[in-house]
């Protein structure tokens, strides 16, 4: 069973699997997989509505959120004295964002790392996407996008962030247990 999953070495093709006939599309993948290139190469039209749940949850991302990512984080913020997290509480995210999203005449697109964290498989609506883009390629680019996003950088700084983002080695299991849940959950339907 191991080819269908996140290998730490070699970059595969994303895993698909269509969960429900809903107009959702659900992205995963480890940080650094490249879930928003995906979303912004293959669903960038109007007919889709795109929710970066980093922009919605991150504080310093949603500082600068537009659109329904903004409106999104603003209810929650709004609705919970403490805002839920996605490890935790990712069943009533999802549920609240797509009931939040049902009048809205487009198709839904989700692209959030903790899919892993879904506690009832059957929560998730729609197609699901797993980029499995290797852990070692995931690294290298997390730790360009910080000295790109921080030009002005220490060492100390990036040595830092390079330690707390190593423990990608040891994440990416959750992701490929879900991947073996997942494909546990379509084959025996």
């Amino acid at each position: 069973m191991e080819e269908i999953e996140i290998s730490l070495y070699e970059d595969k093709e994303p895993y698909r699997v269509t969960l429900t006939d809903d107009k959702v599309i659900n992205i995963t993948g480890q940080s650094g997989s490249g879930k928003t290139t995906y979303v912004e190469e293959h669903y960038n039209d109007d007919s889709y509505l795109h929710i970066d749940t980093d922009e919605v949850f991150s504080d310093h991302r949603f500082a600068n959120a537009k659109g329904i990512n903004r409106e999104l984080g603003e209810y929650f913020r709004n609705k919970y004295k403490e805002l839920p997290t996605l490890i935790n509480d990712f069943d009533l995210i999802y549920n609240e964002i797509l009931d939040y999203c049902k009048n809205i005449n487009k198709i839904i697109v989700i692209d959030c790392t903790l899919f892993h964290a879904v506690k009832d498989i059957t929560t998730l609506k729609g197609r699901l996407i797993i980029l499995r883009t290797s852990i070692d390629n995931c690294y290298n680019r997390l730790i360009e996008r910080f000295k790109k996003n921080n030009p002005n950088y220490t060492e100390e700084e990036l040595n830092e962030y390079k330690n707390r983002k190593h423990a990608i080695y040891s994440w990416y299991l959750q992701t490929n247990k879900f991947i073996h849940k997942i494909d546990d959950y379509v084959n025996n339907k």
